[in-house]
């Protein structure tokens, strides 16, 4: 029987801080968290202003989940209520690693044709499932390949 023992050698702390948002921005800062795997689960966050004012926090239990289900919930439930409180320009910042997105843009519905396809039909049949590649057909499968090509949509103005 043999031991492997690795020596570690100490990392030099880093100092961080919070950064409020630019002038004007409010900036939404989430956790999850659980106890187990899975274990008990909750998420929380708190918005604040350029000034570093609090606007609001929120608590969340969640009861048994995951990790992954704890950080999306708390940026979940954050989002909802920025809208619901006109919080808005908002910054997201997450300590969760692995849910960290580079880039979330805008795009009208007409040019996401696609997931708007895709959504109607779930909410319309009440359907839960996940498409692959080759299960994909009929009207979602033109609209792909529409895409593909580059066919531009007509947005009315609104």
């Amino acid at each position: 029987m043999g031991f492997l023992f690795r020596q570690t050698v100490p990392r030099a702390p880093s100092i961080v801080r919070w950064s409020t948002p630019s002038p004007s921005w409010f900036k939404l800062n989430t956790d999850g968290s659980f106890l187990g795997k899975p274990g008990l689960a909750g998420a929380a966050g708190i918005i604040r202003d350029s000034d570093g004012h609090v606007h609001l926090a929120y608590q969340v239990a969640l009861g048994t989940g995951t990790s992954v289900i704890a950080e999306l919930t708390a940026i979940w439930r954050g989002l909802e209520l920025a809208l619901a409180h006109n919080l808005a320009p908002l910054v997201v910042e997450v300590d969760a690693m692995a849910l960290l997105v580079s880039d979330i843009q805008h795009i009208f519905r007409e040019a996401n044709g696609a997931a708007d396809h895709l959504v109607k039909e779930a909410a319309s049949l009440q359907l839960t499932k996940v498409l692959r590649h080759d299960d994909i057909t009929g009207v979602l499968r033109g609209i792909l390949y529409l895409d593909r090509q580059g066919v531009p949509h007509l947005r009315w103005g609104r």
